[in-house]
């Protein structure tokens, strides 16, 4: 029990941070004309949407968007942060029997907002805790300013993928991906204050299970871990190895090419 309670700790924490990665995870198109979508929920506060379609053999084109919000109320005795970003990229598909494997790169734009009081991890400028009474050489405290962060920033990503059937149900599939993403603020603002460009580079992991729900919706269950690649000055900005675990569904229309080998 201890365990689990730490390990959703770690979750609901890597929910504070400027920066929020984007999950990898991708339905699957096997022939040209296929499209998808798939939607989740991410413990404990975020969502994210996406959609795939393949327009010639073996060509994928994806977009996909997210939205997080940590706390619901604003002021200053809590960490308020608000997220929202998106992308879109290019690859291609390969299909090896019901083995599907996919490989595809692309880019995106976010923009981030966070207010509260930072925790020394958190700090900027020589270690200083902003938003906290500090003393002064007449003894008497001087009370810095609650913080308000705000950064706007661009990411590039390339991943590869593989989805396969579960070998005693094979209606139960199976789905793996590993994802480089690169992270730069182009502005980063505290108290509109300009602070120095911060980027960072994240190796993520992540895994699915997905089955029938209802004709052509499916459910999913999967989480992911993201390990930074360069060390990090500040934890207000990009997190240590965010951790997510989601719920999602996804709903596979199939071709919408209209021809003897394609269906509606």
């Amino acid at each position: 029990m201890r365990r689990l309670y730490f390990g959703l700790l770690a979750i609901a924490a890597s929910g504070c941070t400027l920066y929020q990665p984007m999950l990898g995870t991708l339905p699957a198109v096997r022939k040209p004309g296929d499209v998808a979508a798939a939607a989740n929920w991410q413990f404990p506060y975020g969502g994210q949407a996406a959609a795939i379609a393949s327009p010639l053999p073996h060509v994928l084109v994806l977009a996909a968007g997210g939205l997080h919000a940590y706390n619901a109320e604003r002021d200053s005795s809590n960490n308020y942060v608000r997220n929202r970003q998106y992308e879109a990229g290019l690859g291609g598909y390969l299909t090896v029997g019901r083995t599907w494997l996919s490989a595809a790169v692309g880019a995106g734009q976010g923009r981030s907002f966070r207010y509260g009081r930072f925790t020394s991890p958190d700090s900027f400028g020589g270690g200083l805790a902003i938003g906290a009474t500090v003393g002064s050489s007449g003894g008497k405290g001087k009370y810095q300013p609650v913080p308000e962060l705000r950064g706007y920033y661009n990411t590039r990503f390339a991943q590869v993928t593989a989805r396969w059937p579960s070998v005693g149900h094979p209606e139960k599939e199976f789905g793996a991906t590993l994802r480089l993403t690169q992270a730069r603020f182009t502005s980063l603002l505290l108290n509109d204050v300009a602070q120095p460009p911060a980027s960072q580079y994240y190796l993520q992991a992540s895994v699915l299970v997905q089955q029938p729900l209802w004709r052509r919706l499916q459910w999913q269950a999967g989480g992911s871990y993201d390990v930074p690649l360069r060390s990090i000055s500040n934890e207000a900005v990009f997190g240590k190895a965010p951790l997510r675990a989601y719920v999602g569904v996804m709903y596979c229309p199939g071709s919408v090419r209209k021809g003897p080998n394609h269906t509606l």
